[in-house]
């Protein structure tokens, strides 16, 4: 197969499901199960959530990549108290090259949950969020998460899923990749209480998973 430039391409996600024979799908078990769950956040938290969701809703749509990340995005993960010493951590702005069927593979992950390794290495990559870049043609983030989690499929060798997330400023689609399937949730919008919630819950959910299904 002839090698494909999926940076030059900006990350199309059609390019990616065609270049690997991905089948792509909205409903599948694995996605049910992530997002079919309801958890609870505390008390204390309720009035701080609140305010983040107020700031995005006004502020959002104007901030850049790493303003998302630090006034929002970090708050939820905080939220959903991902670590676990020694099992899950959550790391940043790591790259992911390999080669896979071959194709080359070289992303920057805005985001991953991993096993580590050490003190701060990723080891084994059980999800990826990526973010939206704005820019006049901005890369696609969907792709970049793709490109991301096929990656780690192969270097885990384990047949078990990887799930991911994309950002666009408010807007959240959950993801899964199982063998070659992959499933795309419906937009959740962090603007929306409710829905808030539920991303939270679906991490919180996530972490289960990881632990119990995953490691």
């Amino acid at each position: 197969m002839e090698k494909v430039d999926f940076k030059k391409n900006k990350y199309d996600t059609d390019l990616i499901i065609g270049t690997f024979g991905l089948k792509y799908g909205t409903e599948c078990e694995l996605l049910d199960v992530l997002l079919n769950t309801t958890k609870t956040i505390e008390e204390r938290y309720i009035e701080d959530l609140e305010m983040h969701r107020i700031r995005l809703e006004k502020e959002g749509k104007f901030w850049n990549e790493e303003e998302l990340k630090m006034h929002f995005i970090s708050y939820i993960f905080f939220l959903a108290k991902i670590d676990v010493p020694q099992k899950i951590k959550l790391f940043y702005e790591r790259i992911l090259k390999n080669e896979v069927e071959g194709q080359e593979i070289f992303v920057k992950c805005d985001c991953m949950i991993a096993t580590p390794f050490g003190i701060n290495m990723p080891q084994a990559p059980y999800f990826f969020l990526q973010e939206f870049k704005k820019a006049k043609k901005p890369d696609d983030p969907e792709g970049q998460m793709l490109l991301a989690m096929i990656s780690a499929q192969h270097t885990n060798a384990n047949n078990k899923p990887i799930y991911g997330c994309w950002l666009q400023g408010k807007d959240w689609n959950f993801t899964t990749l199982h063998a070659k399937n992959y499933c795309v949730s419906k937009t959740f919008d962090a603007t929306d209480k409710q829905e808030l919630y539920q991303i939270i819950y679906i991490l919180q959910h996530l972490k289960e998973i990881i632990l119990a299904e995953l490691l």
